[in-house]
């Protein structure tokens, strides 16, 4: 008597079919492309994701952008127009993060 084998839950993905690594982005080139924070013009000191990872961005070099320690930090997780219509008036962000 020969035992059934199992059905698998997931299809087996082959190497090829998986999503390709993203190309690695250089810190240096990318403050040095800005010369400046990209929000404010102060000095840039971090990276910021233009489209946070928390919301789906993408990181790669096009979606970072060189950004002053005030700036990255009150934007955190939120969308950038959202972001940008609720800064400095201490209002609740309406996209809830």
């Amino acid at each position: 008597m020969r035992r059934r084998r199992r059905p698998r839950a997931f299809p087996a993905v082959s190497r090829s079919a998986r999503r390709p690594r993203p190309a690695p982005y250089d810190r240096a080139e990318i403050l040095t492309r800005w010369s400046g924070c990209a929000y404010c013009d102060g000095p840039a000191e971090e990276l910021d994701h233009v489209v946070p990872l928390a919301r789906g961005g993408p990181d790669t070099s096009d979606n970072i952008v060189a950004a002053c320690r005030t700036c990255n930090a009150t934007k955190y997780t939120h969308d950038l127009a959202c972001w940008a219509l609720t800064e400095g008036s201490g209002a609740p962000c309406v996209c809830d993060s």
